[in-house]
């Protein structure tokens, strides 16, 4: 009897080993990484409405010149931009 437990034992802590060490070997799937890909870049994008946000701030409070808020304006819009189009083609590609 006790080798039968013991047979038992060693094939449940097995099966338990194998159970929780699989996740690490498996690769994600495709679909997970658009996924997150896209989250990402959604992510970016609202990040960059924030800090436009601010910067109107800043210039309402006299924190910056004017020649300083127009360069750092386009330069949040610009980036703005180019995230959109990265959002528009991965949204192309998964449909």
């Amino acid at each position: 009897m006790n080798i039968l437990f013991l047979i038992l034992d060693i094939t449940l802590i097995i099966l338990v080993i194998i159970f929780v060490i699989k996740p690490f070997f498996i690769s994600e799937n495709q679909t997970l990484n658009t996924n997150n890909t896209n989250y990402d870049l959604q992510e970016k994008h609202t990040r960059l409405i924030e800090s436009l946000y601010d910067l109107d701030f800043d210039r309402s409070t006299e924190k910056i010149t004017d020649a300083d808020y127009a360069t750092t304006r386009n330069n949040i819009i610009n980036e703005g931009i180019d995230i959109l189009r990265k959002i528009d083609d991965s949204e192309r590609v998964d449909s």
